[in-house]
């Protein structure tokens, strides 16, 4: 099999853009790509509710494959139990009604690799045994969750892999009137946090680091992003002293929030949260910015400290304070990483990464076939 023509998973709200792009980059190296929606409705919270979805989606996808006639499908999905559950339901409609021998392949954005030890009979003795037998390879987005996964024997080696996103390299342009936008002086520093406003990516440890500062240096906040903790955040920022001083722009969708990586100067991302590949981050690199961040997951593959960053504790509100002021008391600096970011950034492009994509799958595909319940009664 030379090309082996590929489904992919188009979710309908997170990581929309990354799916096209990584369709569209193996498209680009002449493979045929086809695509199918994986994702819950809008409005849909019953458990009933979500169960009928997720059948509707696998029938659904099972007309699809059938008119496509695919040798891979590609699922973006997580390693945890409820989207488990998910792919468990879809790949098992798609061999009792997709009769022709097709590869299963993961991308886990993120991931709860307390799944595999769970020891319930949905979960464990069910949903787990049989994703590890019918996904042919397993992608995950940093080398510390493949090492954990080996070490642990959740998976054999041979069917795991390390992918990145896409960041979409050649989208950052500066705006003139972005700081008239924002009502920012031309003096003053930018500082950047995009993400869920939940606990666990460190948001209130940006805000209390920032009020620590705000009296000694010329400098914005600016907070791009929704979530639960938002009102909470908003009444700490005031609590503090910091009205006027930070800016919530509330949900901004995926394709206006390259303005912010654009032109604002560092990015503060102290997150704690178990991420993959976080955009936000990369996005910021690619983009040319410093940033304040975790040493953890992806970021400690391909990132290291003065080059690309600053590396700071988690839960640690003066780590990153003093990571604040490392930054803006140096504009040489900051403007060295901005030239090594920018140089950075050309890995995580498009057809950088749809090569490596590629290689993957084709090894994947070569090694495991996950056979049909009609060639199983044949053999």
């Amino acid at each position: 099999m030379d090309k082996p023509r590929i489904l992919f998973s188009i979710p309908t709200r997170h990581h929309v853009e990354i799916a096209l792009d990584e369709l569209e980059g193996l498209q680009d190296l002449g493979f045929e790509c086809g695509q199918f929606p994986y994702a819950a409705k809008e409005g849909v919270s019953s458990a009933l509710g979500r169960l009928k979805v997720i059948v509707q989606n696998a029938l659904n996808l099972v007309k699809i494959a059938r008119r496509f006639k695919p040798d891979v499908i590609y699922f973006n999905s997580r390693v945890e139990a409820l989207a488990g559950i998910r792919d468990f339901i879809t790949i098992s409609i798609v061999k009792i009604f997709y009769s022709r021998k097709v590869s299963f392949i993961l991308k886990s954005h993120g991931s709860d690799l307390t799944a595999f030890e769970r020891k319930d009979f949905i979960i464990g003795k069910t949903v787990i045994p049989f994703l590890k037998k019918n996904i042919s390879a397993w992608l995950f987005l940093s080398s510390e969750e493949r090492n954990q996964v080996i070490e642990a024997g959740y998976l054999p080696a041979t069917k795991v892999f390390v992918t990145k996103n896409i960041v979409r390299t050649d989208h950052f342009q500066p705006d003139p009137q972005f700081r008239e936008r924002f009502i920012i002086p031309s003096d003053y520093c930018t500082l950047l946090f995009v993400g869920r406003l939940i606990r666990e990516k460190g948001i209130y440890e940006v805000i209390e680091a920032f009020a620590k500062l705000k009296d000694k240096y010329k400098a914005f906040l600016l907070i791009v992003g929704w979530g639960p903790e938002e009102q909470n955040l908003k009444e700490l920022s005031e609590k503090l002293g910091l009205k006027g001083r930070v800016i919530f722009t509330g949900f901004v969708p995926e394709k206006e929030v390259t303005t912010f990586y654009a032109n604002c100067d560092i990015l503060v991302f102290p997150t704690f949260f178990p991420e993959g590949f976080p955009m936000s981050l990369f996005n910021s690199v690619a983009a040319g910015m410093p940033v304040i961040t975790t040493p953890t997951r992806a970021a400690i593959d391909y990132l290291s400290e003065p080059e690309n960053c600053i590396w700071v504790e988690s839960k640690n509100s003066e780590s990153v304070s003093k990571a604040i002021e490392k930054l803006l008391d140096s504009n040489n600096l900051r403007s060295e990483i901005k030239i090594r970011n920018l140089k950075k950034g050309a890995i995580f492009s498009k057809a950088y990464v749809a090569i490596e994509l590629s290689e993957t799958i084709l090894s994947a595909v070569n090694q495991y076939v996950c056979r049909t319940p009609f060639e199983e009664a044949e053999k």
